[in-house]
């Protein structure tokens, strides 16, 4: 049996039984109803009429307590939190967060997914500005992502995006390239790639768009330039500073015969590589006749961080004991810039040639 309550508190509406559910009416018109399991259906509350707030009401998603609008959906499904979203071509759906924030998809063509700041795709579509400032976008499409910026522009006009770095699947079938521009599609075009190759080395190329004289690198310290690599329409070079502008104390009177006769070309193997025996010097025996030709010192070491245990893990990957580590000390190599020695050779021969022309006389 359904009763109804009073006291000075309450009313208190009750549908005896299951599945009983009490009902509102107007004219012999239902309205609204409450289930027996609690929920309320309502088909003519006016929405506008609800005002005030919830009392004793918690909520750490969106509700009215709040002093500002926080969130905006527009009728294309476009979302702007603290900022009502720009106009976007129907084909996307975006959330844009603040005035310049933004991520967005292709709904339509199952394109790309973008990241930036700055812009939105307007009814064209065309990137255009949401402020007047700089642009930047990170887009992945097709396992490809493209890093573009643009420079300033103002609101609502279009932007021209400048593909400042990609990566991508390699061509050649290997792990990855990194591209500093749009990818790289052959020779020329002015691109600098980085490639895995199927060697498991890395490949670093650069084009250019002409077949003249090009920087390629430069290598520059507090002094300024101290070297360079360039290319021209068939050969590479690689230069160090040698301007007279540079120098100073220039003396051409020297004796390089009895220095080259301290040096000790040698026949020697790798002991990586004992199959191939190759023709040169050792490095701290070149240090002693011409320093400038040689890094490091002989027998140097030096301390390398290593893992004495490994991290333990759970099986869901998280780690429970950290990694024990140690440091050793290892060998710290030389090297040697054969080139260095040329003047040495040169000025030998000319030493060799005065000789014998004396002796013909």
């Amino acid at each position: 049996m359904s009763t109804i309550k009073s006291s000075d508190e309450h009313l208190t509406i009750n549908a005896d039984g299951s599945g009983k559910s009490i009902k509102f009416q107007a004219n012999g018109v239902e309205k609204a109803s409450i289930s027996s399991s609690g929920a309320f259906t309502s088909t003519t509350i006016d929405a506008t009429k609800l005002t005030g707030t919830i009392p004793n009401f918690t909520s750490t998603g969106i509700d009215d307590n709040a002093d500002a609008t926080a969130i905006t959906i527009d009728s294309n499904e476009n979302v702007g939190i603290g900022v009502t979203p720009e106009s976007w071509h129907s084909n996307y759906k975006a959330l844009q967060i603040g005035n310049t924030g933004t991520l967005f998809k292709d709904n339509a063509n199952g394109g790309d997914f973008s990241i930036g700041n700055n812009f939105y795709l307007n009814n064209t579509p065309a990137y255009a500005y949401t402020t007047t400032a700089e642009a930047s976008r990170h887009s992945q499409e097709n396992g490809v992502h493209y890093f573009q910026v643009a420079p300033s522009g103002s609101a609502d006009a279009a932007i021209t995006w400048t593909t400042a770095m990609t990566i991508h699947q390699a061509q050649s079938g290997a792990a990855a390239d990194i591209s500093m521009g749009a990818r790289w599609s052959g020779d020329g075009g002015g691109k600098t790639d980085f490639q895995t190759n199927t060697n498991g080395g890395v490949l670093c190329r650069m084009s250019s768009s002409t077949t003249g004289s090009s920087q390629r690198m430069w290598f520059v310290n507090s002094n300024g330039l101290v070297g360079s690599v360039s290319t021209n329409g068939s050969s590479t070079v690689f230069a160090t500073s040698s301007d007279y502008r540079l120098k100073e104390n220039v003396n051409y009177d020297w004796d390089a015969t009895t220095k080259l006769k301290q040096l000790k070309p040698a026949r020697f193997n790798f002991i990586a590589d004992d199959t191939t025996v190759i023709d040169g010097f050792i490095a701290h025996e070149v240090q002693e006749v011409v320093p400038e030709a040689v890094t490091g010192a002989k027998d140097a070491m030096r301390d390398e961080e290593y893992e004495v245990t490994p991290a333990v893990k759970d099986e869901d990957g998280n780690i429970v004991t950290e990694a024990v580590m140690g440091t050793r000390s290892v060998p710290d190599y030389q090297g040697i810039d054969q080139s260095k020695l040329v003047p040495l050779l040169v000025k030998t021969i000319q030493e060799l040639e005065a000789r014998i022309t004396a002796l013909e006389a």
